[in-house]
C-alpha cells in the first residue's frame, strides 16, 4: 500500500524566495485580469435596457415613451429591428437626474461621509461599500470611494490595478505624510459615471508606522484627524463619500471612524462574526473617549448593522436573535443573502451592479441586488434627512 505521507524535503522559505512567489503570483494575476478585460482602463460599465431606465427613474412604459419622444433626453441606441433599445450608465443617469423626485443636496451644504467597517474580514465590508456606491450613484447622486484597506479591493472593484497602476501619490500617504493639506490631489476618476476613487495600493501600509511615528515626535498630535481635515474640503464636491476600511482597528480604520457622519457594519449571522462586532464597538469607543474632545464634540447621524451572507438555517436564525437583542432597531430590517451572485461577479472583479444582465439565476439575482437596493435607498433617506438639519 503506498504511504500518503508527503516526502519528508527542507520546507524552509527565504525572503528572497517569498519575492519570487509573490512576482509569479503577480505575473499570473496580470494575465488574468487582461483575459478577463477587467482592470482600469479595461473595465466598462453596464448598459440599460429601456425597462431598466424606466425602473431607475420609477416611470411606467407609456410615459418613459412619451418623454423619450420629446427628444429633451437619451433615446438610447438601436439593438436590431423589432428588440428594446440600449442606454449607457451616462445616458442612464442623465434620465435619472432628469426625472428624479428625491431632494437635491442643498447649496452650501456638504456631502455626508458614510464608513464601512468591521475588525473580521469575509464580511462582505468591501463589496458591501463599492455597490452601496455604484447604488447611489443610480439614485442620481454624486459619489466618492475612498479605499483605505492596503489591500486595494475597493480599487480593483472600480477599475484599477492597485499595485500595478497605482503610485504611492494617487493614494492617502501625502497626506499622512503631511506633503498634502487635502485630498484632492489624490481623486482619480473611474469607469462609472459620478463614482470617483481615491484609490490604495499596498504601500498604504506605511501609514501604520508614519503615523505613530509622528506621536512620538510631538505627543500633541491629533493623529485621529488626518483623514477628517483632508477630506472636509472635498465633501462640497459629492453628495457622499464611501469609505472603505482595512479588517482591523488600525491608524487608518480610526481616522475613517472619526472623519465620517455615519457608520454600517456589516456582519454576517455567525457566532464568531456577532463576537466579533462586540469587540468593534467596546474597542473603538474605548479609544475614541481618550482622544481628547472626541466625547464631547463627536455624533453621527447614524450607526446601522446589515446582516450580510445571510443564511436561513437553524443556527443563523438564532444568531439573528442575539443581534436584535444586541442592538435593537439599528439591525436593519432587511438582510443581504448568501448567495452565488456575488461570487461570480467577484470572480470578474465586480459588484452585482457591473452586471447587464444576470449570470445566472434572474431571480436569484433580484434576490441578492433587492436588499443592497433597499440599503442605499435608506442611506439616501438619512442623508437627506441630515441636509434638513441645522448645521453643527
Amino acid at each position: 500500500m503506498l504511504s500518503a505521507r508527503l516526502p519528508e524535503v527542507d520546507q524552509s522559505v527565504s525572503i528572497e524566495t517569498l519575492l519570487g512567489v509573490a512576482a509569479q503570483a503577480t505575473d499570473i494575476l496580470n494575465q488574468i485580469r487582461d483575459a478577463m478585460l477587467e482592470p482600469y482602463p479595461r473595465k466598462h460599465p453596464p448598459t440599460f435596457t429601456s425597462a431598466q431606465v424606466a425602473s431607475l427613474c420609477g416611470l411606467d412604459k407609456q410615459r418613459f415613451q412619451y418623454l423619450t419622444t420629446k427628444g429633451d433626453l437619451p433615446s438610447g441606441t438601436s439593438r436590431g429591428a423589432g428588440r428594446s433599445k440600449e442606454f449607457s450608465l451616462e445616458e442612464a443617469l442623465t434620465w435619472v437626474g432628469a426625472t428624479s423626485e428625491r431632494p437635491a443636496r442643498p447649496e452650501g451644504r456638504r456631502g455626508r461621509v458614510l464608513t464601512i467597517a468591521n475588525f473580521k474580514g469575509g464580511v462582505a465590508k468591501t463589496t458591501t461599500a463599492v455597490s452601496v456606491a455604484q447604488a447611489l450613484t443610480l439614485l442620481g447622486r454624486k459619489v466618492l470611494v475612498i479605499d483605505c484597506d492596503p489591500q486595494g479591493t475597493a480599487t480593483q472593484l472600480c477599475g484599477w490595478a492597485p499595485d500595478a497602476e497605482i503610485s504611492d501619490e494617487q493614494t492617502l500617504l501625502p497626506l499622512i505624510y503631511g506633503e498634502q493639506d487635502t485630498l484632492h490631489y489624490a481623486v482619480q476618476s473611474t469607469y462609472w459615471h459620478n463614482l470617483s476613487l481615491i484609490p490604495a495600493s499596498s504601500s498604504l501600509f506605511d501609514a501604520e508606522f508614519e503615523i505613530p511615528a509622528k506621536v512620538l515626535k510631538d505627543s500633541t498630535f491629533e493623529f485621529w484627524d488626518i483623514v477628517h481635515k483632508g477630506l472636509e474640503p472635498l465633501t462640497y464636491d459629492y453628495d457622499v463619500v464611501v469609505i472603505d476600511t482595512p479588517p482591523a482597528l488600525s491608524y487608518l480604520t480610526i481616522n475613517a471612524l472619526l472623519a465620517s457622519d455615519a457608520i454600517i457594519l456589516p456582519c454576517p449571522p455567525e457566532g464568531l462574526d456577532f463576537a466579533s462586532s462586540t469587540q468593534f464597538w467596546h474597542l473603538f469607543s474605548d479609544i475614541a473617549k481618550k482622544l481628547p474632545g472626541v466625547m464631547q464634540t463627536k455624533r453621527y447621524d447614524f450607526v446601522n448593522v446589515v446582516l450580510t451572507k445571510a443564511k436561513s438555517d437553524d443556527v443563523s436564525r438564532v444568531v439573528r436573535g442575539w443581534l436584535q437583542k444586541a442592538y435593537g432597531d439599528r439591525v436593519l430590517p432587511f438582510e443581504i443573502p448568501e448567495s452565488t451572485v456575488p461570487k461570480g461577479a467577484s470572480a470578474q472583479l465586480s459588484t452585482v451592479y457591473d452586471l447587464s444582465k444576470p449570470d445566472g439565476s434572474a431571480a436569484a439575482y433580484n434576490r441578492y441586488k433587492e436588499p443592497i437596493d433597499r440599503l442605499a435607498d435608506h442611506l439616501d433617506a438619512q442623508f437627506v434627512r441630515a441636509w434638513t438639519q441645522p448645521e453643527a
